[in-house]
């Protein structure tokens, strides 16, 4: 979908209105050097984030200033042990505690949404969207910066299923800030990518299961008929097909359980690029205060361990239950 890739590549600039986030923080020896300077002016993750609003929506408001993010961020940092099970390792004598690091690289997560748009026949929109001297003086900005890790994976209007696999429900933390309850999961990555490889593993033996059963009458669908197997909770298919395709004489039920064992394995190898000592922190935001407390890494862990067993009617309806809690969130999506 060109036209989507143009459209993600400026929603990365102007930040979408419901926005998560899947954030790494590494240990201050694993940090690229070109972020070394930044490490005595970091933030906690609340002041990291009400900072990035707000330069934001200052920049959307000055017509003078570049619509690209500034190449030179605040890291945002938090102790290890904020992590519940980071606490618990710290308190059995594996170490003391220490602080670890986010950068948050907008702009070349920015960057890198226009390079891939700009492979598409939709690329002649990109000028007119944001000059191309900015796009080119960014790029020169950020020159110094290794390609690789990206620290963050965002989403807008819902939390992708597969990053539910990464948390339990113990991972929950809450902290009060300014009147208000932030809420966020916490697990050090090694947990987090043991987890998503254990699911992606009972997801893919559970896809070639179906296609050895006989042809049932459907997939598992929500309560106005939508596919809770996909990828996002809001139904949206990220490969463009519709719900009732089928390849071949792949069942619909297999082909949508092996995409989301796709999504599982991506995951899982971009969280193998860290070190044990690395924490995986998903960011809520307030918008999802209102499903608070969230049961859906339950709910994942649930069905992962019913797809094992076999039973797939009771995964089924474990799915479903996120979907249902996430529905009113998807909505706005469809609406905007």
């Amino acid at each position: 979908m060109p036209l989507l890739n143009v459209g993600s590549a400026y929603r990365s600039v102007t930040g979408s209105p419901i926005r998560f986030a899947l954030r790494i923080y590494v240990p201050q020896q694993e940090l690229d050097a070109a972020y070394a300077p930044g490490i005595p002016r970091a933030m906690d993750p609340f002041t990291a984030g009400v900072h990035e609003f707000s330069e934001q929506l200052a920049r959307l408001a000055d017509t003078t200033q570049p619509l690209l993010p500034p190449a030179h961020e605040p890291l945002w940092t938090m102790p290890f042990s904020t992590a519940p099970a980071g606490a618990r390792r710290v308190a059995s004598g594996r170490g003391g505690d220490f602080p670890v690091f986010h950068p948050a690289q907008r702009l070349r997560r920015s960057l890198r949404l226009f390079t891939a748009a700009e492979d598409e026949n939709s690329a002649q929109l990109l000028p007119l969207l944001v000059p191309e001297k900015q796009v080119e003086a960014a790029a020169k900005a950020t020159s110094r910066e290794a390609f690789l890790p990206v620290y963050t994976r965002e989403s807008a209007y819902v939390v992708p299923l597969a990053w539910f696999a990464a948390f339990e429900p113990e991972d929950h933390v809450s902290s009060h800030h300014s009147g208000h309850e932030v809420h966020r999961l916490i697990v050090p990555a090694d947990t987090a990518a043991a987890r998503v490889a254990g699911a992606a593993r009972a997801v893919e033996d559970a896809a070639r299961s179906v296609t050895r059963m006989p042809r049932s009458s459907g997939a598992a669908r929500g309560p106005a008929g939508e596919d809770l197997s996909r990828e996002d909770p809001s139904g949206e298919n990220p490969s463009g097909a519709g719900p009732s395709d089928e390849v071949g004489d792949v069942p619909e039920e297999a082909q949508q359980a092996a995409a989301f064992a796709q999504d599982l394995t991506r995951l899982g190898r971009w969280l193998d690029a860290f070190s044990p000592d690395s924490l995986l922190c998903l960011d809520y935001g307030s918008v999802a205060d209102r499903i608070q407390p969230d049961e859906s890494p339950r709910d994942v862990s649930d069905a992962v361990e019913l797809l094992r067993e076999g039973d797939f009617g009771s995964a089924t309806a474990a799915l479903r239950r996120i979907f249902v809690r996430w529905a009113p969130l998807a909505h706005l999506q469809q609406a905007n």
